[in-house]
């Protein structure tokens, strides 16, 4: 068990340690692949179909190798039981390579890099092949005393980055088979027996697809989401758009009452992973990543927006605690104004220990999946007809803004227009040197002084020195001094 787990640990770390231009190679064509388990029934796995397979005991481990018609591409898995205790990663790989060198002179270390703790080690290297070919190499060296692994994978330098996804996806399916296990199944075998039941082709309940089910298996399929899964749910196949709700770029609307998963945009496949935590799965891995440019440009051309796709085999537990890998190809799309994207997945998933025995069957399923042309596109008519009245809801919302705004404009220019009137107002009666009074009779009359005398409604009634407004004392004839504030001039001046 101790292998299984190092041996996905170490897949894992040579996908991540492997150099940025790797994942921008093209999905693996699972179509040229054939199943095979080792004569010695040691080992089980996906080879490119041709490529030769062959295994090497050893006093404490086992090896099994994949090798190209043109024994030129190799891919090997090194399982140790017991190493010496005093050794990390990087003393392992020294010791390993100084045995590979003195076969191998010309062997060259081109780069080596290790985790903080030592257990884990890539080296990469070139060599002379056959024919003077150059040789590019990987070698990731995972300890976990008292075991270790060590994965190797090679090709001709001009190809290695083409050839790459082949590689890596032979190393992430490499099963270590339990001996009575691998029996038992070959006696069920013998007997006629398959690992997934007779299918046949069945037409979903909501006739929105078509696809072959295994007898027993159940699949469900509503709202353009389709399902089909073993009775424990631990292997199947699905299709099924997943919605997300990001924030809203239209003011005075609110995505947070909106349903779906909300967060803010991310990669296709980061995003299937939240959207598999909320189904209760865990530990996700992502063993191999690459991105699908053709499947970006085809979504962004009938979508006329931005379309993301990703392709990934994700290792992970499911909700009822079975460690699963599975193969997803997604698309993403980007937030609409109202916060609205999602992804469409597509995918199968198996138990960790049987995704090579079930991946034929998987495959077979995935490539049968038919959608109803009609019927999907009424499906995508009625959700045209939802954004349309969601847009309508958001043009009347957009409306009654751009009035409040109007109105808003409107009466802060008439305010600053008023503030300027009474700003003049009190500038020139200071420059004039003028003083308001408001008399007690007459229905509270205005009275001004200025230098010359008093007057009121603009005639002097009284001039002279003692009427100008620095000698005048108005207190004496029941007047009151005004000193108007922007409320009393509004009131008296409008």
């Amino acid at each position: 068990m101790v292998f299984k787990h190092l041996a996905l640990l170490a897949a894992l770390f040579t996908v991540i340690l492997s150099p940025p231009a790797s994942h921008a190679q093209g999905k693996p064509d699972f179509s040229n692949y054939e199943y095979c388990v080792t004569d010695d029934g040691t080992f089980g796995l996906y080879k490119p179909k041709g490529w030769n397979v062959g295994t090497q005991k050893y006093t404490d481990g086992r090896m099994v190798f994949v090798t190209d018609p043109e024994n030129v591409s190799y891919v090997s898995g090194l399982f140790l039981e017991n190493i010496n205790p005093k050794d990390d990663s990087v003393t392992f790989a020294i010791s390993s390579l100084k045995s590979v060198t003195k076969q191998m002179p010309g062997l060259k270390l081109v780069e080596s890099r290790s985790t903080h703790d030592r257990m884990q080690t890539v080296v990469r290297y070139q060599r002379s092949g056959p024919k003077g070919i150059l040789i590019e190499g990987k070698y990731s060296f995972n300890v976990k005393r008292p075991a270790a692994v060590v994965f190797g994978y090679e090709a001709p330098a001009k190809q290695f980055k083409e050839i790459l996804p082949t590689l890596l996806t032979t190393i992430a399916n490499i099963t270590l088979l339990d001996d009575q296990k691998y029996q038992q199944d070959a006696s069920q075998t013998k007997e006629g027996q398959s690992a997934v039941p007779p299918m046949k082709e069945v037409s979903s309940q909501d006739k929105m697809c078509r696809l072959l089910v295994p007898e027993g298996w159940n699949l469900s399929s509503t709202k353009g989401a389709t399902v089909c899964a073993s009775p424990d749910e631990n292997a199947g196949y699905i299709f099924a758009p997943v919605g997300f709700v990001a924030r809203s770029r239209i003011p005075y609307f609110d995505s947070s009452k909106m349903p779906g998963i909300h967060s803010e945009y991310m990669r296709p496949i980061d995003a299937l992973v939240v959207a598999a935590r909320h189904t209760g799965s865990t530990n996700h891995k992502i063993l191999e990543r690459h991105p699908n440019p053709a499947k970006a440009a085809e979504g962004s051309a009938f979508l006329k927006k931005q379309v993301d796709a990703e392709i990934a085999l994700i290792s992970y537990t499911n909700r009822k605690g079975v460690p699963c890998i599975g193969y997803y190809d997604v698309v993403g799309s980007p937030p609409d104004n109202a916060g609205q994207w999602g992804i469409l997945p597509m995918g199968f998933w198996a138990p960790e220990s049987q995704f090579a025995r079930f991946l034929p069957s998987l495959i077979q399923i995935a490539e049968s999946f038919r959608i109803n042309e009609e019927l999907a596109s009424k499906y995508v008519h009625d959700g045209m007809v939802k954004v349309q009245e969601m847009m309508k809801t958001t043009s009347s919302m957009m409306y009654r803004y751009s009035q409040e705004m109007r109105a808003s404009s409107l009466a802060g220019h008439q305010n600053r227009m008023r503030s300027m009137d009474y700003t003049s107002y009190k500038f020139s009666t200071y420059m004039r040197g003028q003083q308001e009074w408001v008399t007690g009779v007459e229905g509270g009359a205005i009275v001004t002084t200025d230098h010359w005398g008093l007057s009121v409604g603009g005639r002097y009634v009284v001039e002279g020195p003692p009427f100008n407004y620095y000698n005048f004392q108005g207190e004496k004839y029941g007047l009151i001094p005004v000193d108007s504030s922007r409320e009393v001039f509004e009131a008296v001046k409008y």
